[in-house]
């Protein structure tokens, strides 16, 4: 015997699933937003090398070639981070910063020694033991608070040029 389903049932089914596909994306977002984003409680996990007798350090911000606003802005606002607290760590070398377009082939070594897969901002560290490099995922989450984020570049740069 064939079941008829009638419109209301239909209906009824369609708003239960839908109720159900709105509580499991709540869920989601609610799990991501209960951490604290400080600057000063995401550094000590961010970069993982603490050693001593750095002799350069290297800030690279990667992109592609199809960029979104907010790619653009990581890139900006290390820039500006970089070039208004760090002038004369630029000037003497032992500080270096760009922007590093990873589809050019002219780029392509740099890229194979980091090995970005995207947009994204790096980190490298130069002592007497070798080079150590990081990707800094936290920049990400404070592109809406200039002020943050800038401390927070300032953090990561100064624990490794004490």
């Amino acid at each position: 015997m064939k079941r008829h389903i009638t419109r209301n049932n239909r209906s009824l089914k369609i708003q239960s699933l839908s109720l159900l596909l709105v509580i499991a994306a709540a869920a989601v977002l609610a799990a991501g937003c209960t951490g604290s984003s400080e600057p000063e409680n995401r550094l000590s996990s961010e970069v993982g090398y603490t050693g001593t007798n750095v002799e350069k350090v290297e800030l690279y911000h990667f992109y592609g070639a199809n960029r979104c606003v907010s790619c653009m802005m990581l890139g900006d606002l290390t820039e500006q981070t970089v070039n208004t607290y760090y002038a004369q760590e630029l000037l003497s070398g032992r500080l270096v910063f760009n922007h590093i377009d990873i589809s050019m082939p002219e780029n392509r070594g740099i890229v194979e020694r980091y090995g970005p897969t995207g947009s994204s901002l790096w980190i490298g560290i130069h002592d007497e033991q070798g080079f150590y490099k990081e990707e800094l995922l936290g920049p990400w989450y404070m592109l809406g608070d200039e002020g943050k984020f800038s401390a927070y570049i300032r953090a990561v740069i100064d624990q490794q040029l004490a």
